[in-house]
């Protein structure tokens, strides 16, 4: 037991805290003290279902290779035995020992930072190779193009159909611009403008976008679980929790407000949240001195809106064609993007692969604090939720049924107990638990069920910072001592008649969770809740949108979706406000007041007035705030979806059918039955589903490109679903009408003139489109990453546990029942929590 909490807390996939609740919620369960749970305790109401035998099957099949280990060692003399536990302790010290030189610069080139990097300068090198070639762009604008696209920031220029209007141009794609019916309708003509060698170079930005996206975040997953995950990163967490409780205490026990707030300070130092928000705010600060201080000439707000909608990934402000400075007014303006001195490429391309990772983290830890005490309810509705029948059956069994017969003996120890509550959790597998077991059964040389320091050969001496952890684990588990002691006390009809109080709230949570999940209490459940937030955010952004820039209704809900999911369309643009004739609102004293408009861009300025300003500094806070809502939301819906009841077995359930129909497949005779079963085992997969979701989701964009009045082209209209899944935002609506018999009259003076019908769909189609996008991508992800973590797993098992962590694991045990410091033995309940 200690060797599998042991080696849980060294993968990361549980907390201390996590496995306290469990061990109390056992102890409350177990009234008549015999360290196990009978059916009787736990008041079964339900009964097995049909599933419950290829569950059984499932956990044979997993627990078979841990069996035939275990008999294999017991048929072992105890010298052998001691000699093969030897050379593999000898081979988890080399393991240990290399996995140290490969994270020092020596070996850089083994190190996951180093394959991510070579893997994006390889992305990089397609991309510049490809815009260098046929846009005839310089490098470092090539690149800017590439990385910006890749993370789906998407700024306005430069645009791939500007290409179409260049005289003279040579290069490969010239073939495709000046040749017979390469040019197509001109926007002034009703058409969208562009050409053949337009859309070829979309159609690579589109697979470009697909690719970056899977290796970033690839990327970031790698280096995560590398930042995350460092050896001994568990208890390390637990001195550090320990220091902050330190603090806390001593804040209580000073007097002085002055003393208090000086320790409170140092406690949110040390918060991920405080560190997230300074970096997030130092890079901020350096995109609004940038915008503000360059040739850009950024007004302090316009800087802010950059930078904050380039970490987005929005990308609603970018470069724009502007010279140096001059002493007229006049001369700034160049005739194209890429005239601009290159250095602007250079810096706004490290600003925002630096900044989107920035943004990232500050993101996620506010998603974290808004979220942890919707988990920590979760974890206690889970604990003091039912166990079900199948559950009890299949954990029973799941517990060492080679010892106890073909169904187990009908009661569930604290081992066993631990195991079921984190499966239910989600925060371990089946098969992780097995490994486990297997590693444990392989170090227990002398078959006692326990391994020591000898067996496990300890070379390494304990740190200074081992009296914090043991305080901290003293402080955590004293709660679980108190309920055993007073448990101990109550006398057997008493006990019994406490728990069967208890587990009648257990049922009738249960049955409250059921009906809460009914449409008659639609309101209590995650969704509406993420509906009403998504709601009160649109209307905030609509009510300021149709009164400052005078936008139609459903225009101003597609701008404020667009802007909040960083998706940042061109179209329409908040600076247009400041050239509209007789605009009557709020905001026309900031167009038409004195000083409220800036020097235009055919002078040398970058256009635009007090107004649009103000309209961007709305927007700024509005893609914070959303992006906070929407990761929220997305977070509690995959809760909701990933974590449903008994979905632990649920899986094991689908595993074993997809086991059978592989041995199935082996058994049958003739290629077509082969290729229909794995056809079925296909369809039965998350990234086929994804897959399938994703590609129809394209195609009813592709559909609404080609068929509406915007008059896409089929591989416009490709780029126009992909870049709009992605957030990238690359190609959106333009100022078309309805279809005419000539050829004018379809073009539009403003964005706003056209059907608002073509709003309401795109913020539809971004609203459904970006969450899909989403999932295909996070499937890929887990499938690549998928040999990754097998590989850590792996290495974190076999790799060797410090003097530190074997302390530690004994004390965490039952360190009540042990003595102050554990009995110097590690069991298999221990075993199982430290890994």
């Amino acid at each position: 037991f200690e060797y599998v909490e042991c080696q849980l807390l060294r993968l990361n996939l549980v907390s201390v805290h996590n496995l306290m609740e469990i061990k109390r919620r056992f102890i409350e369960l177990d009234a008549d003290g015999s360290g196990a749970i009978d059916k009787e305790e736990l008041f079964l109401v339900d009964s097995p279902t049909s599933d419950i035998e290829f569950a059984m099957e499932a956990l044979k099949s997993i627990h078979h290779e841990v069996e035939d280990l275990k008999a294999l060692r017991e048929k072992m003399p105890l010298d052998e035995k001691l000699r093969v536990n030897e050379q593999e302790q000898a081979v988890a010290r080399e393991t240990t020992r290399e996995a140290a030189l490969n994270k020092t610069w020596g070996r850089f080139y083994r190190q996951a930072w180093f394959k991510c990097l070579m893997t994006f300068l390889a992305w990089c090198g397609v991309a510049c190779a490809f815009y260098t070639q046929w846009q005839g762009w310089p490098f470092l604008m090539s690149l800017y193009y590439g990385v910006q696209a890749g993370l789906a920031v998407g700024y306005p220029l430069p645009s791939e159909d500007a290409i179409c209007g260049y005289d003279g141009f040579e290069g490969p794609a010239s073939r495709y611009i000046y040749g017979e019916g390469q040019q197509y309708t001109p926007f002034e003509e009703g058409g969208r403008g562009g050409c053949m060698a337009g859309d070829l170079s979309k159609l690579f930005t589109t697979f470009l976008i697909i690719l970056g996206s899977g290796i970033f975040a690839t990327s970031f997953g790698i280096i995560t679980v590398a930042v995350y995950n460092p050896p001994g990163g568990w208890y390390k967490r637990v001195i550090k929790e320990a220091r902050l409780q330190h603090l806390k205490e001593e804040a209580e026990n000073t007097e002085g407000w002055a003393d208090d707030v000086w320790i409170y300070l140092q406690i949110l130092a040390n918060s991920n949240v405080f560190h997230a928000g300074a970096v997030f705010t130092f890079w901020v600060a350096v995109g609004v001195a940038y915008g503000c201080l360059s040739e850009q000439r950024m007004t302090f707000l316009t800087g802010l809106y950059f930078a904050v909608t380039s970490m987005s990934t929005a990308g609603l402000e970018g470069l724009m064609p502007l010279g140096p400075m001059t002493d007229g007014p006049m001369g700034a303006a160049l005739p194209r993007i890429s005239d601009i001195d290159q250095g602007h490429f250079a810096f706004v391309t490290l600003y925002i692969l630096i900044g989107v990772p920035i943004y990232g983290w500050a993101l996620s830890s506010i998603v974290e604090w808004c979220m942890r005490s919707l988990n920590d309810k979760f974890i206690a509705d889970t604990l003091n939720a039912q166990i079900s029948h199948d559950e009890f059956s299949l954990i029973d069994f799941l517990g060492d049924f080679n010892e106890k017969g073909a169904h187990g003996d009908g009661k569930i120890d604290m081992f066993e107990y631990v195991e079921c509550q984190l499966l239910r959790l989600n925060l371990v597998s089946v098969h992780n638990l097995m490994e486990i077991k297997r590693r444990f059964i392989e170090l227990d040389a002398d078959g006692s069920g326990a391994i020591d320091k000898e067996e496990l050969f300890l070379v390494d001496s304990p740190t200074s910072d081992i009296e914090f952890a043991m305080e901290a684990l003293k402080s955590i588990h004293h709660e679980v001592e108190d309920l055993k002691a007073l448990r101990e006390k109550m006398p057997l009809d008493e006990k019994l008649r406490v728990n069967e109080q208890e587990q009648a709230v257990a049922r009738e949570t249960t049955r409250e969770a059921a009906l809460n999940k009914t449409w008659g209490r639609f309101y209590r459940q995650a969704w509406f809740k993420c509906l009403m937030t998504f709601l009160a955010w649109c209307g905030v952004a609509c009510a300021f949108y149709t009164q400052w820039q005078g936008w139609p209704f459903l225009m101003s809900l597609y701008y404020g979706v667009q802007a909040g999911l960083a998706v940042g369309y061109p179209l329409p643009s908040e600076d247009a406000i400041c050239g509209y004739d007789g605009f009557e609102g709020p905001a026309s004293r900031y167009i038409y007041g004195e000083g409220q408009q800036y020097t235009p861009f055919e002078e040398g300025g970058r256009g635009g007035c007090m107004a649009g300003d103000l309209s961007k500094l709305f927007t700024t806070f509005l893609i914070i705030l959303g992006s906070g809502i929407f990761a929220t939301s997305f977070g509690i819906i995959t809760v909701a979806v990933y974590n449903p009841p008994g979905g632990w077995y649920k899986r094991v359930i689908k595993e074993a059918r997809l086991q059978h129909l592989k041995e199935e497949a082996e058994n049958t005779e003739g290629w077509a039955d082969d290729v229909w079963i794995y056809l079925q085992i296909l369809a039965n997969s998350n990234v086929f589903h994804a897959g399938a979701v994703f590609t129809f989701w394209v195609a009813v964009g592709v559909a609404y490109g080609c068929l509406s009045e915007q008059r896409m082209t089929f591989l416009t209209g490709l780029y126009f679903a992909v870049t709009s899944m992605s957030t990238a935002g690359l190609e959106g609506l333009m100022p078309l009408g309805p279809m005419t018999d000539g050829p004018m009259g379809a073009a539009l003076p403003r964005i706003s003139d056209i059907d608002q019908g073509h709003f309401a769909f795109v913020t539809l189609y971004i609203l459904i489109g970006v969450p899909i996008y989403g999932w295909a991508l996070s499937s890929i992800v887990e499938w690549c990453m998928r040999s990754l973590n097998d590989k850590f797993i792996a290495d974190t098992l076999n790799a060797q546990i410090s003097h530190d962590e074997f302390s530690l694991i004994d004390f965490l045990g039952d360190f009540n029942e042990k003595g102050a410091h554990g009995d110097g033995k590690i069991d298999m309940f221990e075993y199982v929590e430290c890994q």
